[in-house]
């Protein structure tokens, strides 16, 4: 009796998807190694023209004394505290415009006689500069962390209600006939076809809010506050030490960075059937 052997695997085919995946890696790899070596020259720079006296220290001061300034000042018994007041404001405002900024964006998205009697006002309201808005919300809910995050509100519910209303208004009109044609009732079409055909962009609202959120609570702290990373910022500027003035802002940029690289993941975690 003769044994049949199983039949090779064709390493064509195998090989070709080996090779494109390598390829892939080694494109990512060069790109990051290029971010790398364009920081490096960034710094280099930085800490050359202070130095050489091509630039005055108290308008760019060498990137080793603001890294000396940020050592310290993480170092003092009072950052943690500005540092916890500022975070909590922007996750807060973040989080209640996005809900939101969703809920409203559904509404229009979804009732086209929603969005004819209600979008003229939302457009009028973000027509309004969100700065003389502060005086105002600081008068209301004084100099507490309850105006910063109302600032912080006002400033990024606009872009996740957009990205909301945009991505509802145009879902192909196909998908939905097709569900019609199932007689799927207006909640399933909303579930399984509406919602997912819009949550990219949706999601690229709420990442959009999330930058505006922290410059809400930071313009928040601007006009009037006793505590936060805004009002730190303030003081130093004010005294021109300026070494501290960027180290706020670098831990200001690290706090939105880790936030949005959250969202993006949470993004990517959610809409998995998106290609990249």
């Amino acid at each position: 009796m003769v044994i049949e052997k199983d039949l090779p695997v064709p390493r064509a085919t195998e090989s070709g998807l080996d090779r494109d995946e390598r390829e892939r890696i080694a494109t990512a790899r060069r790109y990051r190694v290029g971010s790398f070596l364009v920081a490096v020259a960034i710094f280099v720079l930085w800490e050359l023209l202070p130095r050489s006296g091509l630039v005055p220290e108290i308008i760019l001061p060498p990137i080793s004394s603001i890294a000396y300034a940020l050592y310290t000042l993480v170092q003092t018994d009072f950052f943690l505290d500005h540092f916890l007041v500022t975070l909590n404001e922007i996750v807060w405002g973040f989080v209640i415009g996005t809900v939101i900024g969703l809920a409203v964006g559904i509404v229009l998205g979804v009732w086209g006689g929603a969005k004819k009697l209600f979008y003229p006002f939302v457009v009028a309201f973000q027509a309004v500069p969100k700065i003389v808005l502060a005086p105002l919300l600081i008068s209301w809910f004084g100099y507490g962390q309850m105006s910063k995050v109302s600032m912080a509100v006002v400033i990024s519910f606009f872009p996740v209600l957009i990205n909301t209303m945009v991505g509802l208004e145009n879902v192909p009109r196909d998908m939905v006939r097709l569900m019609q044609s199932l007689r799927a009732s207006r909640r399933q079409i909303f579930t399984k076809v509406e919602l997912p055909a819009a949550a990219p962009l949706m999601f690229a609202g709420v990442k959009t809010a999330l930058t505006f959120a922290v410059i809400g609570a930071i313009v928040g702290e601007f006009v009037g506050a006793a505590e936060g990373l805004g009002f730190l910022l303030y003081t130093y500027n004010f005294q021109l030490r300026i070494d501290r003035v960027f180290s706020v802002i670098i831990i200001l940029s690290l706090i939105g960075g880790i936030l949005y690289f959250f969202v993006e993941w949470v993004d990517k975690k959610l809409i998995y059937w998106r290609q990249d």
